[in-house]
């Protein structure tokens, strides 16, 4: 039996067709967006090439930054005669959301949060418009080829598989004096190369010692 046609058939309400199609497009237009965040840690890293999205709390954070700001103040600033005052450079390796680097900027420091996930990226570019921090920018590139002696802090949150990898990059660029501060995690056979200067809860912050870095040199040249 066919089904009966009937031309006089009552069209559907408009606004309950605008109430369904705003209702699709938000729920597509979040699941898009939420993708890195739920899905992808899932997936193998040879898909992804990510880590794992996890969010650092806003207490050790915080921590992290008295940390790192008590160990500056009790050493000379590295350019007292410049005018104005230099800031001092501080990059987040694998920034999330944004929050330590924003925090950082309102420390004063000129940071930097390096990000890899572009929905996270995306995010911490809208957070930190919404929140104007004073010097404080993000970007996606590879920490293989970023140039820490560029940099006075270096943060991480210490995923144990990157900051393996990263140890010996660490070991060659951070600058004398430079600040590693690590979430979590430490930097386990490195007693030679880092000290470690600030400890609380799981935050602990290392220094790269000047007489490990020429111990180093020097055992590179005779390698080559």
């Amino acid at each position: 039996m066919e089904a009966e046609h009937s031309p006089n058939a009552t069209p559907p309400n408009p606004k309950t067709m605008y109430l369904f199609y705003g209702f699709a497009t938000i729920t597509v237009s979040s699941t898009l967006f939420l993708l890195p965040f739920i899905v992808t840690p899932a997936l193998p890293r040879k898909l992804y090439g990510a880590l794992p999205y996890q969010n650092t709390p806003t207490k050790h954070i915080k921590t992290a930054l008295k940390l790192i700001n008590n160990r500056i103040a009790s050493k000379p600033p590295p350019n007292p005669t410049a005018l104005p005052p230099q800031k001092l450079k501080f990059v987040d390796l694998g920034s999330g959301a944004g929050e330590a680097t924003i925090q950082a900027s309102f420390a004063n420091f000129d940071a930097l949060g390096v990000e890899i996930n572009p929905s996270l990226l995306l995010y911490s570019r809208v957070a930190s418009f919404i929140s104007r921090p004073p010097s404080c920018q993000f970007k996606s590139t590879n920490l293989i080829t970023l140039p820490f002696q560029n940099y006075d802090v270096l943060f991480m949150f210490g995923v144990k598989p990157l900051i393996e990898q990263l140890k010996p990059k660490m070991i060659s660029e951070v600058r004398i004096g430079g600040l590693v501060c690590l979430y979590r995690f430490k930097l386990t056979g490195m007693d030679e190369h880092f000290e470690i200067v600030g400890r609380e809860g799981e935050v602990t912050l290392y220094e790269r010692t000047p007489s490990k870095i020429n111990e180093y040199n020097k055992i590179k040249l005779n390698l080559i």
